[in-house]
This record gives structure tokens, sequence and C-alpha cells, in this order.
């Protein structure tokens, strides 16, 4: 009989310690939840900060997100151009202090 009290009280304290392990998720979630909301609409408004700082009708900004978006293969190539010209910028360097 004593084992099966035994187990009774064993069973009840691991029940209360998983409620309150399962209350302690929920709070935790909770919190998660409202930072994540918090960071996502700091980010939407430093977003609408620096479009308004950009000064652009609506039209304006629709073309230039339009330009952005098709605009972005464009400036990988411009990207590598920019290292090509300082590759060669270097060659140049190196044949000059030879010649010294």
């Amino acid at each position: 009989m004593k084992n099966l009290e035994k187990a009774t009280a064993d069973y009840e304290k691991a029940k209360e310690k998983m409620e309150a392990s399962k209350a302690r998720y929920e709070a935790d979630l909770k919190r998660f939840k409202a930072a994540e909301i918090a960071k996502t609409e700091a980010e939407n408004l430093e977003i609408v900060r620096i479009i308004r700082a950009m000064d652009m009708s609506i039209p304006e900004l629709e073309a230039f997100k339009k330009k952005m978006k098709n605009g972005l293969p464009g400036r990988v190539e411009i990207q590598k151009e920019e290292i090509k010209a300082d590759d060669e910028s270097g060659k140049n360097e190196t044949e000059e202090e030879n010649n010294y």
C-alpha cells in the first residue's frame, strides 16, 4: 500500500512541475511574440524614416522600387568591374615599381 501512495505522490509532484513548466513556457512564448512584434514595428518605422528622408513622391518612389528590383543583377556586374579595375591599377603600380 505504501508503494501506491508513494507512486501517487510522485505522480502528483511530476504533474505540478509539468503544469508550472507549461505556464513558464506559455509566458516566455508570449514575451517572445511581443518582442518579435516590437522588433518588426521598429524595423518598419526605420524603413519609413529612410524612405521619407529620400523626399520622393509616390510615383518617383514606385519607379525607384522597380529600378532597384530590376537593377539588382546589374549591381553584381558593376562590382565585378570595380574589382577588375582595382586589380588592373594594382598591376600598373607594380610595373611602375619595377621600372625604378
